[in-house]
Order: C-alpha cells, then structure tokens, then sequence
C-alpha cells in the first residue's frame, strides 16, 4: 500500500500524509501499477459530485464547469501544465534542442494558452453533453482510469528523452514490464465491470490507440518516433488528451447508439 501512497501523493492533492522523500523518490517507479486505481478514485470522487449536482436546478452547462473545477482542484493541474509547455515545444518550428529546453521553461507561450484552451473547453462541452445522458455519468469513472494508464504505457513505452538526473527521469528508471501489467490489468477490470451491462462504453476504448499515436508523433518532434523519447511533461498532455479523446468517443458513439 506504500506504492499507493505514493501515487495518491504525487497525482492528487487529498490530504494524505505525505512519505519521506527518500521512499517517495524509491518508489516512484514501482508506483506506476497504482495509476489507473488514482484514476478509478477520482472518477468515483466526481461521479459523487456530480450526483450531488445533479439536485440542484443548475443547467447542465454549470454543472459541467463545477465538475470540471473539481477535476482540477482534485488533480492540482498536474497535468494541465504539461499541457502548455507540451502545445508550446511542439507546435513551434524550432529545433530538437529547442524544444527541450522550451518544455523546461517555466513561461506560457501562445501555443500553451491555445491548448490549454482547447484541452479545458472540450472537457466543459463534453462533460455537459454526457451529464444529458442516463449513463453519460459513467464515462466520468472510465476517462481518469484510462488517462492514466496512458501515462504508464507512454513513460513505459518510450524512454526519458532528457539526459539530466530530473525527478521524471528517476520516475521511469524504476518502471518495469510487472507496473505496466498490473496497471492494464486493473484498468481492463475496471472496463469489464463497468461494460457488462453498458457496451457503448467499449468505444471508450478507441481513444487508446489515438493516444498511442499521438505519443509516437509526439516522440518524433523530439526526435525519431520509434526509437525516440518524451518528458513529464509530454506524459501529461498524453493523459489530458486521452481523457479528452475517451470523453469524446463515448460522448459521439456510445450514447448516441446504445443508452
């Protein structure tokens, strides 16, 4: 449970009591398979929230934005601020040094506000059209669990692509094949349970492949797109994006069809 911990601690801002920093740093790493169970855990904290909004007269649209506040207040922005320096290194036409060093400047350029802006607006307008739905409301639990497990696939998948000893550096350096397995395995259970009696929320699972190409173009901005790595915070925009990309899926073809 100390790997949970470890997880609930660096991906949340729950009060939790925080680990000494020298298991904290040693289990970075092996806290990898505890992801996408965090994930389950914020889905289920906004699922309550929206439940509880769902009793007031608020508009849909409101309800959205509250949701959407407590998924950040939740989250610290952890990744929304990947989000940003991601959009500005990848969208400028600079060279690979460049880019590195663009993803480690602490300033908002203009790609950044642009993508945050796109990343945040898009959860609004979905989540409000999915809170329209009998079982829109399910798709809150699925979208933190598989953003995720991208994060695992993608620091798993394609290696640190800085040289400098960096905290996302000693992150991945302890990830093994046994974290990424148990946290598929867990994030399948996850999509199982939940997708016995609702089949539309299969179609959640076409943002994985989205998100996996989207890291291999990423990774070639940073260099060769089979071979080449990512930073923390390209990891970030990949489990921003694939939460946009389950939301909009199941948003366009699972209500529509099946609820």
């Amino acid at each position: 449970m100390k790997n949970l911990r470890i997880a609930l601690s660096f991906l949340t801002t729950l009060p939790l009591p925080h680990p000494p920093a020298e298991a904290f740093l040693s289990g970075l790493g092996r806290a990898f398979a505890w992801y996408p169970a965090v994930g389950l855990l914020l889905g289920l904290l906004l699922t309550g929230a929206s439940w509880l909004l769902g009793q007031t007269n608020l508009s849909l649209a409101v309800q959205a934005g509250l949701l959407l506040l407590a998924w950040t207040l939740l989250t610290g922005g952890l990744h929304l601020d990947g989000v940003m320096d991601s959009c500005d290194a990848l969208f400028a036409p600079v060279s690979v040094e460049r880019r590195l060093v663009i993803l480690k400047d602490v300033h908002a350029g203009a790609f950044g506000v642009i993508g945050l802006f796109f990343v945040l607006g898009l959860k609004w307008a979905l989540l409000a059209s999915l809170l329209g739905q009998s079982s829109g409301w399910l798709a809150l639990l699925l979208a933190p669990v598989w953003g995720r497990w991208m994060l695992v696939w993608a620091a798993h998948r394609f290696p640190y692509a800085r040289r400098d000893e960096s905290l996302g550096r000693t992150m991945t350096a302890g990830l093994s094949r046994r974290e990424l397995l148990l946290a598929t395995f867990f994030a399948l259970a996850v999509q199982a349970g939940l997708g016995v009696s609702n089949l539309w929320l299969f179609s959640g699972l076409l943002a994985l492949p989205l998100g996996h190409l989207l890291a291999v173009w990423a990774a070639g901005k940073l260099g060769d797109g089979l071979t080449g790595g990512l930073t923390g915070d390209l990891y970030g925009f990949l489990c921003e994006a694939t939460e946009v990309l389950v939301l909009l899926l199941l948003a366009l073809l699972g209500t529509a069809n099946f609820v």
